[in-house]
C-alpha cells in the first residue's frame, strides 16, 4: 500500500471521528434541553403519596385523558394523575376510587371509569384557587 492512500485512509477516519464529536455533542445538548423542558413542563404542586377520604369525593373533575381533580372535601383539592389515558374518562358521570383504610394511595389504588379501573400514578396536593384556575384552563 502505498504512502499516500494510509494518507488519505487516516484523513478520512480523522474526518469521521469529528463528525461524530460533532453529532454526539449536539445530541447531548438537545437531551439538555428536553430535560429541561420536561422539568418545566411538571406540575408545581407538592406531591404527596396519599390523602384522607373518609366517605366519598365531594366533587371531581376531568381535566383529560389521564388527570383529574378530585376534591375529598369542599376545602382539599388534589391533581390525581393516572398511570396510562382513560378516553373515557372526560365523558364520565360517575367516578369510582379505590382506598384503604380511608386514604387513597399513588401506586396502589386506583380511579374506576366505566367499569375500568385505571390506577394512580402520583397525587399532587393543590390549593383551591389553583384547582380553579387549573379546571378553567382544561
Amino acid at each position: 500500500m502505498s504512502g499516500s492512500k494510509i494518507v488519505e485512509y487516516a484523513r478520512r477516519g480523522a474526518a469521521g471521528l469529528t463528525l461524530a464529536a460533532a453529532f454526539g455533542i449536539g445530541a447531548a445538548a438537545f437531551a439538555k434541553a428536553a430535560n429541561d423542558a420536561a422539568a418545566d413542563a411538571a406540575p408545581a404542586y407538592a406531591q404527596v403519596e396519599s390523602f384522607t377520604m373518609l366517605q366519598r369525593p365531594h366533587s371531581w373533575q376531568a381535566l383529560d385523558a389521564d388527570s383529574v381533580i378530585v376534591w375529598a372535601t369542599p376545602w382539599d383539592p388534589y391533581l390525581v394523575e393516572l398511570a396510562f389515558p382513560s378516553h373515557d374518562l372526560r365523558f364520565a358521570r360517575v367516578l369510582g376510587l379505590t382506598s384503604f383504610g380511608s386514604r387513597v394511595y399513588a401506586k396502589f389504588d386506583a380511579v374506576n371509569v366505566g367499569g375500568f379501573r385505571y390506577p394512580i400514578a402520583s397525587i399532587f396536593k393543590m390549593t383551591r384557587e389553583e384547582a380553579r384556575s387549573l379546571a378553567r384552563q382544561s
